[in-house]
């Protein structure tokens, strides 16, 4: 009895020995079938494996987050896949392979495993996390905004990973293009340039240098510069300017090449002045004097691609030019209760004269008018009147006009029909002063 107490002791002994031995040597865990930190995983031919190792390990919880991985790599949509473990294989709920290419996956793993310590054998919760990527393919990195071609700029498209060749279709223009030794960067060649035009781009087919190919045909488009455009201040045709103006050319955007002005603007006649920037967009010209009254001025900035250039890569597709009048801005203020006729220029008085405007019953009709037609001289009548050839009439009522009165011998007062009498030598000065269109004031 004693010795089979001993054997049975023995055997005992030697199972323990056996399990400690066995722990320690291949000692249980939780594993994945895809290493950690492994790279270029084919989804198609390697599956997903979750399990626990040896009888010491039990897994408890999983879990699989797929992110994508963008063309410039960059990481994106993390989320957690919905997936389960079918005969030690990672599928998603719906059966099919979980994995992807150009993707980025970390799987966490959670279970019980028995370690061998001091005091023996015991079980501990392990956690374990692996991340691994999937095979690369061909890719063009596409900017979120798109692609703006500027003038005598290259357009390229850069891959993500080297490419032995790739086709592609771009409508409405006619191209070549060539691929870079490294095969990462591809440089179109366009037969011409037209500013602020779409044109289509698809890449129909790649291949990599490690054999990948494309997934889908990727359609884009890039665009061409919007062109460059300038107004004026004053507007073109504008008559009776301020001859202490200082015009302005207003670009649609800012400026990237403001030392050009002094060859691309100029002004006709040559005046004596300076251009100045007073913002970005904007060039302003200070004369050294005012501009002659009833002088044409015509600014011209020339156009094409070696001219300004707009922050955004457009130019004036040809040369821009405006032509105002410099003249004062003039209107007449005829004052009933004074008998007084004054000029204005710029809103400020610079001549005045004595006056006859219309005696009761007949007094000259108070408001603001226009003198919209001009006589050197015209024959006059109305009830018990005639006055022939009277000079230098300006109409701006009906049959209301300032005139010359030759007949009068005095001004000052009230003595007329109604029109605004003056002396025939200041009527022929004002007729001169004041065209068409003058405004007139007459007020008490």
């Amino acid at each position: 009895m004693k010795m089979a107490a001993v054997i049975a002791a023995a055997a005992a002994g030697l199972i323990l020995l056996a399990v400690l031995m066995l722990v320690v040597i291949t000692p249980p865990g939780l594993n994945v079938s895809i290493a950690d930190g492994a790279t270029e995983v084919l989804p198609d031919s390697q599956s997903l494996d979750i399990g626990a190792s040896r009888w010491g390990a039990s897994l408890d919880s999983f879990q699989v987050t797929e992110a994508l991985i963008a063309a410039d790599g960059s990481i994106v949509n993390e989320h957690i896949l919905d997936g389960k473990i079918q005969e030690g294989r990672y599928v998603l709920a719906d059966g099919s392979p979980p994995l992807k290419a150009d993707a980025q996956y970390t799987v966490t793993v959670s279970g019980m495993v028995k370690s061998f310590g001091l005091s023996g054998l015991s079980d501990s919760l392990q956690e374990r996390s692996f991340t691994f990527k999937t095979v690369t393919t061909p890719m063009p990195m596409i900017p979120a905004g798109g692609v703006t071609l500027k003038y005598g700029e290259p357009f390229t498209l850069e891959w993500n990973i080297p490419v032995s060749n790739f086709e592609y279709k771009l409508d409405s223009i006619n191209s070549t293009m060539s691929l870079d030794d490294e095969g990462r960067i591809a440089t179109f060649k366009l037969e011409k340039f037209e500013q602020g035009k779409e044109f289509p781009l698809t890449i129909t087919a790649a291949t990599s240098l490690n054999g990948r190919e494309l997934k889908a045909p990727i359609a884009t488009a890039f665009k061409t510069a919007a062109p460059l455009k300038a107004t004026f201040d004053p507007a073109d045709a504008t008559p009776s300017v301020s001859s202490d103006v200082h015009p302005a050319v207003i670009f649609s955007e800012p400026i990237a090449n403001p030392e050009k002005a002094q060859s691309a603007v100029s002004i006709e006649p040559r005046v004596d002045g300076t251009w100045n920037w007073v913002a970005p967009e904007k060039l302003q010209f200070t004369p050294a004097a005012e501009f002659e009254h009833n002088q044409d001025v015509t600014i011209i900035v020339k156009g094409g691609p070696q001219q300004l250039r707009g922050a955004g890569g457009g130019f004036l597709d040809a040369d821009a030019r405006s032509t105002f009048t410099a003249a004062p801005d003039k209107s007449v203020d005829v004052d009933v209760t004074n008998q007084v006729v004054t000029l204005m220029e710029n809103g400020k008085p610079i001549e005045s004269f004595a006056c006859s405007t219309g005696a009761v019953p007949h007094e000259t009709p108070l408001g603001d008018y226009t003198i919209y037609a001009k006589l050197p001289a015209t024959d006059m009548r109305g009830p018990g009147y005639f006055a022939p050839k009277v000079p230098w009439v300006m109409v701006f009522k009906g049959d209301y006009t300032m005139h010359g009165n030759y007949w009068a011998t005095a001004f000052g007062r009230p003595s007329s029909h109604g029109c605004v009498g003056l002396p025939v030598e200041t009527a022929k000065h004002v007729y001169d002063w004041a065209p068409i269109g003058t405004p007139i004031h007459i007020h008490t």
